[in-house]
């Protein structure tokens, strides 16, 4: 995989709240566990919780869907250097704040919310919104906001053929920047969902960044557990 020094999608999974679920993060070249993210959901809040391998909590995510499923508020904080990430809904505007570690200024922007503006986790959203589309092999465009550029980047949705280990019964999903720029840095993101429809897996750039500010490539597999 190619490196780049920000994180171009950041996604996680809305989960159902009668669901425990819990992702397992992996190396992409290693295939060493890397940390592990375990979800709750409230309606209309979401929470994640990231871990090391051994156990210790290193970041926490807080998301809100009251004001727009696709483009909602939240805040992420990662311990590891002390980056936030802070979105605002106010009316059709969304108001970011990002800092990239505790020693760094505060970027500011802001943008305005359209039918295909995707913050973070409001991509699963999303895809649940227009499963027909998708799982019938009609492409999407949609514009992701990407905090540590304090700017939104086009991307397209389209079906692809799954990854090895991927279920057999499952519909996947490659996530391409627009840019031919950014796709000669910037490898396709695969995500793989069951018929529910709900995510299964991950691979690509995450959305957390390690000690050294680097976003590494990841694969990560969720369990969910029925309460």
């Amino acid at each position: 995989m190619k490196q780049v020094s920000f994180s171009v999608f950041a996604l996680s999974l809305s989960v159902a709240s009668n669901a425990a679920v819990v992702g397992l993060a992996y190396d992409l070249k290693t295939g060493e566990l890397i940390y592990t993210e375990t979800h709750a959901y409230d309606a209309p809040y979401h929470t994640v919780e990231y871990h090391d391998p051994k156990g210790a909590l290193f970041a926490t995510k807080l998301l809100d869907y009251r004001d727009s499923s696709h483009a909602p508020a939240f805040e992420q904080i990662n311990q590891l250097r002390g980056e936030v990430i802070r979105t605002k809904v106010d009316g059709s505007t969304l108001t970011l704040s990002y800092q990239a570690s505790s020693d760094t200024k505060v970027d500011n922007a802001t943008f305005p919310i359209t039918n295909n503006l995707i913050v973070d986790a409001g991509f699963d959203q999303y895809v649940k919104a227009n499963w027909q589309q998708l799982s019938e092999g009609k492409p999407l465009e949609i514009d992701y906001l990407v905090p540590s550029r304090a700017s939104v980047v086009p991307f397209s949705v389209g079906a692809v053929d799954c990854l090895a280990r991927t279920p057999a019964q499952a519909r996947c999903f490659a996530i391409t920047p627009e840019a031919w720029w950014l796709r000669m840095i910037v490898d396709p993101i695969i995500i793989a969902y069951d018929d529910t429809p709900r995510l299964l897996r991950f691979t690509g750039r995450g959305n957390i960044a390690n000690q050294d500010g680097a976003y590494q490539s990841v694969d990560i597999f969720y369990q969910y557990e029925e309460n």
